[in-house]
């Protein structure tokens, strides 16, 4: 569920051509800096979570799957 809102977001934002669950997103150019931004305020207002400096790291963003799985962390899911 977690990945599926994730990648729903993608794709309203018109980036999800060639992306899957597991697309390393900074490879494939799917985010830069002013877009993840907006990726990290879209988590935090969605699922209900607040993420810390040492949450937003390469790896925690890497993938849409990564990026569930630090926000089922942080939930506790």
């Amino acid at each position: 569920m977690t990945k599926e809102k994730i990648f729903e977001f993608f794709k309203a934002k018109g980036v999800s051509d060639n992306l899957d669950f597991e697309t390393d997103l900074f490879k494939g150019g799917f985010i830069d800096s002013l877009f993840a931004f907006e990726v990290v305020v879209f988590l935090e207002e969605t699922f209900g979570v607040h993420l810390d400096n040492k949450d937003i790291t390469e790896e925690n963003f890497r993938t849409i799957t990564s990026m569930a799985s630090m926000i089922d962390r942080i939930r506790g899911v």
